[in-house]
């Protein structure tokens, strides 16, 4: 069968599908001008996407393999979306052409005619797959399709300052209405109350059960992000010899270095460095003020190595603080932090974490991914390591990665399995002192977690609905959720409705992290988020997903 004739077939369909939905009010779209612009390159460009993505593959559309798609839920999934979602994992299958993508992005966006195409192909593409929308409440649809669907969200403003383009304005004198990063933390501020009210509308004044929360960058929040790795090189040249590898171990005492007499700095740190680190520390108290009068969690993301050092201090800072048990705050934990399992100190490092929240009567949240840096830290280590320009900080002679994948996946299950028994331990305290949130898009590891929860107790079969149904009590959903990317189509939502289906629970075990921004301002995550991918859906995934697409796009041709 014929390419054209393929691409014939599917454009048919994808236009009985436009005309079906003339009446659907655009989610993504704020003028009706702009709508109309919109949809006309949207076409133009979709029309250019599909024939780019059916050349790009070297083979048929994957139908032609044995993984049963009959009893998939993405049956229903409306053709353009699975349309969408072959072509973003096929141009995920080359690597090359996902690390060309920022450079490539940037000097297209700057023609101008060619801005407006590529920004229309990057819409229907890439943003349309992982972003749930271009404002807080224009994703308010997406949480309420999620949560009846037993679903939660963690809400992120996906907003990643570029550090050239901040440096260079901070050293400007011109003046602006208001700094971006001040923006961003305004935004974060808004976005707390959108999830709180959404809440509210589904069960007012209650502080259990509440699943939409909210995730920051503290990148994000500063002017300069090399007062990150500046904080970063001084915390580590000012703390003990420890036996945990780098980034090391937070210690109580870490602020005193921001806090301190301005004429007393030493090393990097420049007196902008201390100013702008201190406003830090006054915006994530007021984000966290918020969270804790509306009753939001906050998730701490973790970022490069080089700044996790000066992340950590402030962290434990903010746990210290609105995690402190006895206290009026009826959320806990309400601030958590990200722990990355390929990082070689992980497991020391949460062990000690556990220690240090005993020690200083507080809550500890624990989110626990694998990272998604790998590459670029590697790297980063090695220049380092010859004496070569780069940002890492490490003294030590191993890279603070793991080599293999297996090792960073043995972290994460180690972890997890210590994590579950901590909350057994837990349920027999009169106070909850500990939560989870398991990142992750591992179907072995998502196994493993809810084996543990059965052998621990934790959860229970269900009679009558199959022996791999478990329920799962109110005092566990409030210590432990499971999460995974947003991405319609994807291998995420497939393991979350595969983790939705096979556990019973009053309030949304399983969330789903939700970025939303204007496209002009989440280009940078979009291209992070490709990059990322790369690593995520390596060993044959992208090949995979796109299949699984494709599988569904033959069946509705084709039938």
């Amino acid at each position: 069968m014929s390419l054209g004739f393929l691409a014939r077939r599917l454009g048919a369909r994808l236009g009985q599908g436009a005309i079906q939905s003339t009446h659907t009010p655009r989610l993504f779209s704020s003028r009706a001008s702009l709508r109309t612009s919109r949809s006309r390159i949207g076409a133009i460009s979709g029309g250019i996407l599909l024939a780019t993505g059916l050349g790009l593959s070297s083979s048929p559309i994957h139908a032609d393999s044995d993984y049963d798609d009959s009893t998939n839920s993405k049956a229903s999934t409306p053709l353009r979306e699975l349309v969408r979602s072959y072509i973003v994992y096929t141009m995920c299958s080359f690597p090359v052409l996902i690390d060309l993508s920022p450079m490539m992005l940037d000097v297209l966006t700057s023609i101008p005619g060619v801005k407006q195409v590529t920004e229309a192909v990057v819409r229907i593409t890439f943003f349309d797959q992982f972003v749930g929308g271009d404002t807080a409440l224009q994703t308010l649809p997406l949480l309420k399709s999620l949560r009846s669907a037993n679903k939660g969200a963690l809400f992120a403003y996906s907003v990643e300052v570029d550090e050239q383009e901040a440096t260079a304005a901070a050293a400007s004198p011109k003046k602006v209405s208001q700094p971006v990063h001040k923006r961003i933390v305004n935004e974060m501020v808004h976005c707390i109350d959108v999830a709180a009210d959404f809440e509210d509308g589904i069960v007012a004044g209650a502080t259990a059960g509440r699943r939409t929360w909210v995730a920051i960058k503290l990148s994000a929040l500063l002017p300069d992000a090399n007062a990150l790795l500046h904080y970063s090189t001084a915390l580590l040249a000012s703390r003990p010899k420890s036996s945990i590898p780098f980034p090391g171990c937070p210690h109580a005492s870490d602020l005193d270095i921001i806090y301190a007499p301005i004429g007393s700095i030493k090393g990097d740190l420049t007196e902008d460095d201390i100013k702008s680190l201190r406003e830090l520390h006054g915006d994530l108290n007021r984000i966290c003020k918020r969270a804790k009068e509306r009753g939001v969690k906050i998730i701490i993301d973790a970022e490069y190595s080089w700044y996790q050092p000066a992340i950590d201090a402030l962290q434990l800072a903010l746990m210290g603080e609105f995690n402190k048990l006895g206290g009026s705050n009826d959320v806990q934990p309400l601030i958590y932090g990200t722990f990355q399992a390929y990082l070689r100190r992980t497991q020391s490092y949460l062990e000690q974490s556990f220690k240090d929240a005993k020690a200083g009567n507080y809550s500890l949240g624990v989110k626990l991914v694998r990272g998604a840096y790998h590459p670029r830290e590697t790297i980063a280590h090695r220049s380092h390591q010859s004496g070569k320009p780069s940002l890492s900080i490490s003294s030590e002679p191993l890279p603070p990665v793991w080599a293999e994948k297996r090792e960073t996946d043995e972290c994460y299950n180690e972890c997890a399995k210590m994590l579950i028994g901590e909350l057994k331990e837990d349920l027999g305290r009169k106070v909850q002192t500990m939560g989870i949130l398991f990142g992750t898009h591992n179907w072995t590891s998502c196994e493993l977690i809810l084996r543990e929860l059965v052998a621990t107790g934790l959860a229970k079969r269900v009679e009558g609905e199959g022996e791999d149904v478990m329920s799962l009590g109110d005092e566990v959903t409030e210590r432990l959720t499971i999460g995974q990317l947003f991405g319609e189509c994807c291998m995420s939502d497939a393991l979350t409705d595969y983790l939705v289906g096979r556990t019973r629970s009053s309030t949304p075990m399983i969330i789903k992290y939700v970025p939303y921004g204007a496209l002009s301002e989440v280009m940078p995550y979009l291209s992070r988020r490709a990059i990322e991918n790369k690593s995520v859906l390596g060993d044959g995934q992208a090949s995979e997903e796109r299949r699984r697409a494709g599988s569904q796009i033959w069946k509705r041709i084709f039938g």
